[in-house]
Formats: C-alpha cells, structure tokens, sequence
C-alpha cells in the first residue's frame, strides 16, 4: 500500500471493499447529529436513524480493523451517550476520554450563558479485542505465538529434561512456558529465562530476551504511554496554522497524539469521515500510512490539497510525489510512493 489513500464517496461503500484486518487504527470525527447548523449534521430524521447508521460503519469497522487495534470516536457531550450504546454492541470501550480545551471560546463569555460553559469534547476509545489489556484475547488463541511455543517446545527436547525437573530447578515460574499446546502458555520473565539458561545450558537457546518480547508484544494492542496517557487530555482548539474551511476542524496536535500512543510506525490509520483530512496529514506526519474517505466534494478537495502537502514534506522522510488514479465518481485519488 502506498503511504496514503484518498476516496471521495460513501464510507459505508468504501469500508465494504476494504480487506479485512488491514487497519490498525481507527480515528474519526463523525457527524454529531443535529449539532452544527450543516446539511451533513441533519441527515438522519431521528437519533434511532443515526444511531443505525453508527451500526452500520460498526459493523464494517468490526471487520476491517485488526484484532489487536485501536478505534477512537469523538463525539459531541449531547449524543455521545447514544453512540456509546450503539458502539458498545460491537467493541470493548477502554475509555471515555475528555478532551479539555483549555482556549475555548465559551470561557470568555461565561457570563451570557444559561447553562454550564462548554469546555470539553468526548472521544470514546474502543478495542476489537474483548479484554482491556489484549492479552486474554490472544492467550486463548493456541494458534498464536506458534513459534515461541515451539521454540520452547524444542528447548526442552533438546535438553532432555522432563517439566517436573525443569520446574524443580528453576522454579513455577518456568512453567507456563512449556505448556506448548495450552491456553495457559505464556512467555517467562527475563529472570527466569537466564535462570533456565544457567540451569541447563544448550547451544539451542539462542534468542536474545529482547527478541522473544518483540514477537510476545506484536500480537496485543499498541500502546506507547509516556507516562502522560491520562482520561483527560488538555490542549488547545485549532489554530490559524492548521485550520480549515471545514467547520469542526480538529486540531493537529491530539491527531498525533492518538495515533502515537495507539499505532506504531508504518501502521495504517483510517478516517471514515475525514473532513478536511487532518488525521491523515498526522499519519503521515508521524510515518504511518493513512486511508481517508469524504463525501462532500468541497472537503475531500480541501482534504487532498493538505495531505499531498504533507506527503511531500518533513526533510524528505515521507513521500516525495504522488501518483494518479480514478475512483467511481471520476474525482481523483491520490496515494504517495515510497
């Protein structure tokens, strides 16, 4: 896949012609419903009509987006309650994060409100898997880390030791790896990796620790925290630099930052409703690929323009030209090159 791809037409449609399992992250500011004064916001009569659209991409999502990813959904305080119920049919939600906009135009005139001031935004935070942490959903899987179950499973052969002398060596800790053909398995401590390496040498053990967790890792969901991945994120609405003619354009930097925590570089990002393409020029800013899809053509032009933009900069690390097809509605498609 190139670095990015662009699809000017209905996101149900498009999701409907995507592989399965070739998303790795999800991030998307969908219609709220009746919120902002925009045709696009009033196309369902009822909030039951939205809510079967959600359904709908829902159900999509649920087929596209790997096993181990990431989707987050920001939503209005109004209706994200409605989306919740929906959503939580499909995935497992980890979090209702809150974004705090810290210069939002309601704290300056507080004092001509009725209500409480508006000082937040939601983004519901799902998982395709069924546990938080993703590690009981690939556990019970014994198809997964086939070959470190292996890798053990030869250890041992090698050796010539039974479980019961490997564990009253070593200890219980060395159990559980050598449960090859078990829900149970799971890969030992790096303590008791070397204990097994001190307490039966073999030119068979040849794999750095590091290497071993490597191939744990990649099967459970992304999660690069920094210490500072809290329910709360705080920041800024958009500004001049990254604004657009869209009238709910999000602001670049907590694109990054969702797509940072949540994805690794070379993941593909998808947008569903992309507006003026903000979370794909963050994809691409930060190494991932990104696919969007727009309907309204005025937005997807505006989306286009920005992305090819950033394709080309950032000292050469991203793609440096862009090649050319057709959709079905013969409004361009743009993917970069590597």
């Amino acid at each position: 896949m190139s670095d990015y791809q662009l699809f000017h037409g209905d996101c149900l449609e498009v999701m409907a012609g995507m592989e399965a399992g070739s998303v790795h992250c999800v991030i998307a500011d969908i219609p709220y419903y009746d919120i902002v004064n925009h045709s696009w916001d009033k196309q369902w009569p009822t909030m039951e009509a939205y809510q079967e659209w959600v359904a709908a991409w829902a159900v999509e999502l649920r087929r596209i987006v790997a096993h181990n990813g990431s989707i987050y959904i920001f939503t209005d305080d109004k209706v994200n309650a409605y989306v919740q119920v929906t959503l939580d049919k499909f995935f497992l939600l980890l979090n209702n994060l809150v974004w705090f906009k810290t210069n939002n135009l309601p704290i300056k005139n507080v004092y001509g409100l009725r209500t409480w001031a508006t000082m937040t935004e939601r983004i519901l935070f799902y998982t395709p898997q069924y546990d938080s942490t993703g590690w009981e959903t690939v556990k019970l899987d014994v198809n997964n880390f086939e070959p470190l179950r292996e890798y053990f499973r030869q250890y041992q052969e090698a050796i010539g030791v039974s479980k019961k002398q490997i564990i009253d060596t070593v200890g219980q800790s060395a159990d559980h790896c050598f449960r090859w053909n078990s829900t149970q398995w799971d890969l030992p401590t790096e303590e008791t990796y070397q204990q097994l390496a001190d307490a039966f040498p073999c030119d068979f053990l040849r794999r750095d620790y590091e290497d071993l967790r490597r191939d744990y890792e990649d099967l459970r969901r992304t999660w690069n925290t920094d210490g500072n991945t809290l329910d709360v994120i705080m920041g800024s609405i958009v500004g001049a630099s990254d604004n657009t003619a869209h009238p709910t354009t999000k602001p670049l930097w907590i694109m990054k930052r969702l797509i940072t925590v949540s994805t690794n570089p070379g993941d593909t990002v998808l947008d569903f409703t992309m507006g003026s393409g903000t979370t794909i020029v963050a994809a691409l800013h930060t190494g991932r690929k990104g696919v969007g899809v727009e309907m309204d053509e005025s937005y997807f032009r505006i989306a286009q323009q920005r992305i090819a933009k950033a394709a080309q900069m950032a000292d050469g690390q991203f793609v440096t030209k862009a090649g050319r097809a057709e959709d079905t509605d013969g409004l361009p498609m743009f993917g970069g090159e590597q």
